[in-house]
């Protein structure tokens, strides 16, 4: 390491910055930056379900109901059930969540732009490649909430115990 602390410490550092920048900027629009997330999630197809939503922000399902609950007092976004599977309830945006989904992306836009100002163009597409590849990796380590769902759910067809014999040999290789 280049640096007296490490890579993963300036990375929390840089987001714990910036997410107190997006607070300050966000309540112009009454939202927190989890809030605005959730929006542009199911804006943009990312998730369409409190799981789905619980599993992209790597967050427990029960904290997501929490989150959600006063954009749906708020009347911002609809929960139906699905048609092909009534206890799932899918979300979306109403006329009153479009709008502030609106003017939330013109406030994130321009949050945007002043804090990363100083950097020049070739920087932040390097930028964006190393968090692309650090995500890439993070999303596909063990550690990771879908990494270790992924180990807890047998393969298809694959007994319990081969699976959890399977999983050992990968551990033990791995050490």
């Amino acid at each position: 390491m280049g640096s007296s602390v490490g890579t993963i410490y300036l990375l929390k550092r840089a987001e714990l910055a910036v997410r107190g920048c997006m607070e300050g900027a966000f309540s112009e629009v009454d939202l927190t930056p989890s809030q605005y997330f959730i929006l542009f999630l199911i804006k943009t197809g990312g998730a369409s379900s409190s799981a789905e939503l619980a599993r992209a922000m790597g967050m427990l399902p029960q904290s997501m109901t929490e989150l959600i609950a006063p954009l749906e007092k708020n009347g911002e976004i609809v929960r139906r059930p699905d048609p092909a599977n009534n206890r799932i309830l899918r979300i979306e945006l109403t006329a009153a969540g479009e709008r502030l989904f609106v003017k939330a992306t013109q406030v994130a836009i321009r949050m945007e732009r002043e804090l990363l100002a100083s950097f020049e163009d070739r920087e932040l597409t390097r930028m964006n490649q190393v968090f692309e590849a650090l995500i890439a990796t993070a999303e596909a380590h063990t550690h990771h909430p879908t990494g270790r769902q992924r180990a807890k759910t047998p393969a298809r067809g694959t007994p319990p115990s081969a699976s959890k014999r399977s999983a050992a040999r990968r551990a033990a290789a791995r050490r």
